[in-house]
Formats: structure tokens, sequence, C-alpha cells
């Protein structure tokens, strides 16, 4: 600081007059109005840095710093060329050769006023070097503490004393401030801010060129005797400038849209990334959830596994020794023992079924269920399904319907689960049928076959017209122990399970089912097997 004062008073004799340079272009007036446009503008930028306390963050208080000193800066040369107007500055000595430079000037009054003016370079250099600092700590802050150094131009200023020296370091200060805003830019190219300050270094580069025709051009054309060619330019650089200095007051005074947009944009962003982090959250819930709610399956599907185990052995127990007492094995048995008998018999069985429904669905569901294929006679595995019920059809009054063709092709499957799927499908259609009667179609599963193609599949029908139901309950009746209508838990046995087996045996087998319904005139279930054993092949 102190050599800086001294640099600043050798620059204010009126013996070292060399670097003057005399405002002649006809701009000059209109040099002053650009200069107090960039006045306010600075002062306005300033306000709304210290109103938002802009200035107490890292980065921003050398920025805040340079702010000012642009200020004083613009303020000192506006000053400067009060003062040629106020009093005649006279130039001493020959524009030729090197005597250009042993030149001196005469000034009547307000000298000291004058020299305010001198100052220029020496501002202007400081503020830029502020502003440069603070670009290289916005850059290392975006870059979340990543360590560069600040170069050495600390060192330089002792040599801005001169206007071409000066000039010269200004245009370096300048490009370096804008190379290090385009790299903090690309920490974050969707910051409005970072967009913004490379405008603004553009600006400053684009006067920095400006000011070197008249601080460096001029001060190598006259010596060297082009001073018509000086003449000449000197309108054009001067306006040039002018243009410069409205352009850096007109990016500078867009800082507080851009702030109030960069704002905004910051809050949304920052709402982003809560909602990310929540949503992020939600999903790593959702994974642990999932994963306890596949052991406590696992722990389901095992506990059901050993409990129908348990239960199957003293049940089978049961139905044997029933079946010894009803062939009157160990003695004969009155009429009322014999009801009574057939009472535990039917009860029985309608227990061991339910067992093997949960047997059954504990094996699907932890895919332990094994299929052995072979290929099946699909008409009489549909007449041995249908012998089963044979009884209890006639009894109801009911009608049975078989339509199959004649050359029906084999379908491929375990033999035994193809039975079950019959089973289930017929014990329902007889359950909840109370006239009228059962029908059992068959017929090549065509849709979705383009021309020319061969049917994968058989497609199998039982149908009723039994109480059927309503359209939106057809998608429900899979799941497991679910029923329509609780009322018809008690109406109608069973518990929920028979479907839900039937559409994973169905499943297993790599086919399809579904049924269609209408409540009140009765259901048709259809399910598909496959025409060829590759389909079932692991």
């Amino acid at each position: 600081m102190v050599l800086l004062l001294i640099l600043s008073l050798l620059t204010c004799l009126p013996d070292v007059a060399w670097g003057y340079v005399p405002h002649e272009y006809p701009a000059v007036y209109t040099h002053q109005i650009a200069r107090i446009f960039l006045f306010f503008a600075f002062l306005i930028v300033l306000w709304a840095i210290v109103r938002n306390r802009l200035h107490t963050q890292k980065g921003w208080r050398y920025l805040s710093l340079s702010l000012i000193l642009f200020i004083v800066w613009n303020l000192s040369v506006f000053i400067g060329r009060i003062a040629e107007f106020l009093a005649i500055v006279q130039t001493i000595g020959n524009t030729e050769g090197w005597q250009y430079f042993e030149r001196s000037i005469h000034i009547e009054r307000l000298a000291y006023l004058y020299y305010i003016g001198r100052l220029d370079f020496i501002l202007l250099n400081a503020a830029m070097l502020l502003f440069y600092i603070g670009l290289r700590e916005l850059t290392e802050r975006a870059k979340e503490g990543s360590h560069v150094l600040i170069p050495g131009i600390v060192p330089l200023l002792p040599i801005i004393v001169t206007e071409i020296t000066g000039n010269c370091i200004f245009i370096v200060l300048s490009v370096m401030s804008l190379h290090e805003s385009i790299k903090l830019y690309r920490t974050d190219r969707e910051n409005v801010m970072w967009n913004y300050l490379v405008w603004l270094s553009a600006s400053w580069v684009l006067y920095s060129l400006s000011r070197s025709f008249g601080h460096i051009l001029r001060h190598v054309l006259i010596p060297a005797g082009y001073k018509e060619l000086w003449n000449f330019l000197e309108p054009v650089t001067g306006s040039f400038n002018i243009f410069a200095l409205f352009f850096v007051g007109s990016v500078s005074i867009f800082f507080i849209s851009v702030y109030r947009s960069y704002l905004k944009i910051a809050e949304e962003k920052m709402k982003l990334q809560e909602l990310v982090a929540e949503r992020t959250q939600f999903i790593e819930q959702l994974e642990r959830d999932k994963i306890e709610l596949k052991e406590l399956d696992t722990m389901k599907s095992a506990f059901l596994a050993t409990v129908s185990h348990e239960l199957r052995t003293p049940l089978n127990l049961i139905i044997g020794y029933t079946d010894v007492l009803a062939d009157k094995i160990d003695g004969p048995l009155n009429e009322e023992q014999e009801k009574s008998l057939g009472k535990v018999m039917e009860n029985s069985q309608r227990l061991r079924k339910l067992i093997d429904d949960i047997l059954n669905i504990s094996k699907l569901q932890s895919a332990k269920m094994q299929l052995t294929v072979e290929g099946i006679a699909l008409k009489e595995s549909i007449d041995s399904a249908l012998h089963d019920f044979e009884p209890l059809i006639h009894q109801k009054g009911l009608t049975i319907s078989v339509d199959l063709p004649e050359k029906l092709p084999v379908v491929y499957g375990d033999k035994d689960k193809v039975r079950h799927i019959l089973i289930n499908l017929l014990s329902n259609a007889v359950k909840f049928t109370h006239s009228g009667g059962i029908t059992v179609t068959a017929k090549l599963f065509e849709q979705g076959i383009k021309p020319g193609e061969e049917p994968q599949f058989m497609e199998i029908c039982i149908g009723d017209t039994g109480i059927g139901m309503k359209q939106e309950d057809t998608d429900k009746i899979f799941d497991m122990f679910r029923q329509i209508d609780f009322t018809l838990a008690r109406q109608y046995e069973g518990a929920g399970l028979g479907l839900s087996v039937v559409k994973g045996l169905v499943t297993l087998h790599k086919g399809a089912i579904g049924v269609t319904s209408v409540l009140g005139k009765g259901s048709t279930f259809c399910f598909t097997l496959p025409l060829k054993k590759g389909i079932l092949a692991p």
C-alpha cells in the first residue's frame, strides 16, 4: 500500500506529462455521459450486493471490493475530464520522435484536480485484480474446495506508472478474468450467475481493447510520424471506447435481474434436491420393505408347509380309522353311527383338500413345485374328472355336455396337476350351479397366431349356468382366500384357495387362465395347455 501511494504521488507530479492523453475527439461529451451511466450502474449493482449481503460471502467479497474500486476509478476519470474543461491544459514540447516522451504540460488552475485523473490505471488495474481474485475464489468454491494457487500478479503492480504498461496489464488481467469466468461457468453450465460473469468479464475485455487505441496505439503512431493516420483513427477508436463503456454499464446493471433469477433457480434446485432425496429415501425404504416382505413370505410359506405336513399325518390316521369303522371291520354299526361316521369322513376330506391346497400354494410361491412332463390324452383326463362328479351331477339334476374335436391333439404337462386343474374347475361349476348344466369344450387356441403359423396351445373351457358374478369381480377371484361375497363362504364350502392354486398350476404350464361371467346366468373358465413339449423346457 505504501508503494502504491508513492507511485500515485509520482504519477501526479506536474513535470511528468508524457503519458498525458488530450481528449480532443468530438465524442468527448458522449464519453462523459457514458461515465455517468457507468457510475450509476455500478452504484445500483453495489446496492444489490450489499442488500443481499453478498459482500460477506467468499468470492463475492473481492468482487464487492473490485466494484468499489471501479466506482472510484470511474469517478476519478470523470473528475479529470471535468478539469480539462475548466482549466486549459497546454502541452509544451515536440511530438515527433523520442521528443514526444520529453513533453511537459502547463495547467493554469485546478492542476491537482486534473491529476486525480492520472490515478486511472492504478485504480483500474487494482480493481481488475480484485475482480480476478474474486472469480478464482468462486471457482474454488464451485469445485468444493479444490485448491488452485493464484498467480503472482501483485509484484507487477509497481510498474503501473505509464499508460502503455498500465493498459497492457489491464488487458492481461481482463483476459485472465475472462478465462477464470469460463472455468467457473464450466463447473455448472446451467448456473445463470456463472453465465452472467462470463458476459461481464467479456465486456471488460472489450473495454480494455478499446482503451488500447488511445493509450497504446497513440503513443506509437504519433512519435513515429503517423499523426495524420492517428487523426483519422481517433474518432473511430473514441466511439468504440464509448460503446465499450456503455456495454460494460449495461451488462453490469443486469446484475439485479440475473441475481433474482439465480436465487429463484437456486430455490427451485434446492426443492428439487430435497424431492430427489425424499424419493431416494422412499425407494430405499421400498427396497427394505420388499426384502422384509420376501422374508415374511418365505417364513409364511415355510410355516404353512410345516403346519400342513403336521396336520396331514394325524388327519390321514383319522380318515384311515374312519374307513375301517365304516367298513364294519371292528363290528356292526347302527344307523346313527353310520351317519356320524359319514359326517366325519366328509369333513375330513374337506380338511385334507384344504391342506393339499395350502401345500400346493406354498410350493408354487417358493418355486419348489416341479412338473413331470408327458403327453396327455386330454379326452381321457376330462372323462376321468367328470366321472368323479357324476353322482353329484345326477343328484342335483344337472346336465353335462362335452364338445371335443374328433382328432384331439395331445397336450403336454404334468398329468396329475392337469387333473387337479380340471377337478377344481368342475368342482366349482357343480357347487355353484343349481339348475341347467355344465359344458366342457376344447379347441386349438388361435388368438395372436399369424396366418400360416401353427397353434402352440390348446384351450379348454368349463362353463356353467350357476350364480355367476359381476364383471368387476372376475379379476379378484384368483387371489388367495378371496370370496366375492362373504355370505357365500358360509353358504358354500371353500376357503378361497382353489382358483389361486389353479392359476398357479396353469402358469407353471406356461399357459393362461381367464373367466367370463354374467351375474345370475353363469360363468365360463378357460385355460390353455401347450401342444409342444419344448414349450415346457426349463
